[in-house]
Protein backbone atom coordinates (compact mmCIF):
# COMPACT_ATOMS: atom_id res chain seq x y z
CA UNK A 1 0.00 0.00 0.00
CA UNK A 2 1.27 3.49 -0.75
CA UNK A 3 1.75 5.43 1.79
CA UNK A 4 2.42 9.40 1.99
CA UNK A 5 4.97 11.15 4.13
CA UNK A 6 5.36 14.98 4.66
CA UNK A 7 9.51 15.54 4.86
CA UNK A 8 11.39 18.85 6.23
CA UNK A 9 14.86 19.18 4.43
CA UNK A 10 17.50 20.75 5.01
CA UNK A 11 19.30 21.09 1.41
CA UNK A 12 17.85 22.88 -1.97
CA UNK A 13 14.46 20.34 -3.16
CA UNK A 14 16.82 20.04 -5.98
CA UNK A 15 19.74 18.01 -3.98
CA UNK A 16 16.89 16.30 -2.36
CA UNK A 17 15.16 15.27 -5.51
CA UNK A 18 18.72 13.73 -6.12
CA UNK A 19 19.05 11.88 -3.24
CA UNK A 20 15.76 10.77 -2.95
CA UNK A 21 16.56 8.18 -6.01
CA UNK A 22 18.62 6.13 -3.47
CA UNK A 23 15.17 5.27 -2.17
CA UNK A 24 13.71 2.63 -4.35
CA UNK A 25 9.92 3.46 -5.38
CA UNK A 26 10.08 7.08 -3.41
CA UNK A 27 8.22 9.91 -5.57
CA UNK A 28 8.62 13.68 -4.70
CA UNK A 29 5.03 14.35 -5.42
CA UNK A 30 4.65 18.08 -3.74
CA UNK A 31 6.93 20.95 -2.94
CA UNK A 32 5.52 22.70 0.65
CA UNK A 33 5.87 25.81 2.31
CA UNK A 34 8.76 25.63 4.73
CA UNK A 35 10.95 23.32 3.50
CA UNK A 36 8.74 20.73 3.44
CA UNK A 37 7.90 18.35 0.54
CA UNK A 38 5.33 15.52 0.53
CA UNK A 39 6.84 12.06 -0.71
CA UNK A 40 5.13 9.10 -1.71
CA UNK A 41 6.31 5.44 -1.10
CA UNK A 42 5.52 2.61 -2.17
CA UNK A 43 5.13 0.98 1.28
CA UNK A 44 5.79 2.02 4.94
CA UNK A 45 9.17 -0.10 4.97
CA UNK A 46 10.80 2.56 3.03
CA UNK A 47 10.18 5.11 5.53
CA UNK A 48 13.56 4.40 7.57
CA UNK A 49 15.56 5.03 4.35
CA UNK A 50 13.53 7.96 3.60
CA UNK A 51 14.73 9.56 7.11
CA UNK A 52 18.13 8.73 6.94
CA UNK A 53 18.87 10.44 3.66
CA UNK A 54 21.04 13.65 4.34
CA UNK A 55 19.17 16.94 4.53
CA UNK A 56 16.20 14.98 6.19
CA UNK A 57 15.15 16.79 9.50
CA UNK A 58 12.05 15.21 10.02
CA UNK A 59 9.39 12.21 8.25
CA UNK A 60 5.82 12.32 9.28
CA UNK A 61 2.99 9.92 7.83
CA UNK A 62 0.28 12.41 6.37
CA UNK A 63 -3.08 11.01 7.07
CA UNK A 64 -5.95 12.54 6.35
CA UNK A 65 -7.74 13.80 9.38
CA UNK A 66 -10.92 12.46 10.25
CA UNK A 67 -13.92 15.59 10.66
CA UNK A 68 -16.33 14.64 13.60
CA UNK A 69 -19.80 16.20 12.59
CA UNK A 70 -21.04 18.81 15.46
CA UNK A 71 -23.98 17.70 17.08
Amino acid sequence: MRTAYIVGISVPVEDFRARLAEVPGAVLVQELPHDRVVVVLPSRSGSRALASLDGVTTVREDRPERRVPRS
